[in-house]
């Protein structure tokens, strides 16, 4: 049973772990959506190696996040298990596209 009383800094580091998900998620999907935008005007400007990447890093992350809350002790830890890969896929990813 979780003492939400005392899982207070838990909380707060599941919702900055959050709120960084969401914020690096904006810069992802507007970078991909101007690359995808570029690419249909200019097909030369057709990037396949970031294109084939975004589906199987989805299922990559979502998959290890679910078998990481599988193996949670308590609803916390869960939701915590299941942000963390994606958490790290798409602030890798949102630092990655700033770059280019």
């Amino acid at each position: 049973m979780v003492d939400w009383w005392r899982s207070g800094p838990q909380m707060v580091r599941l919702w900055l772990m959050s709120m960084e998900t969401w914020s690096a998620s904006m810069v992802v999907i507007a970078e991909r959506s101007a690359m995808l935008g570029n690419a249909a005007i200019f097909p030369e400007a057709f990037d396949a190696k970031e294109f084939n990447r975004m589906v199987p890093e989805k299922v990559d992350a979502f998959t290890r996040g679910m078998m990481g809350a599988a193996r949670a002790r308590d609803p916390i830890e869960a939701a915590e298990n299941a942000l963390a890969p994606v958490h790290s896929r798409v602030t890798a990813n949102a630092r990655r596209l700033r770059r280019r």
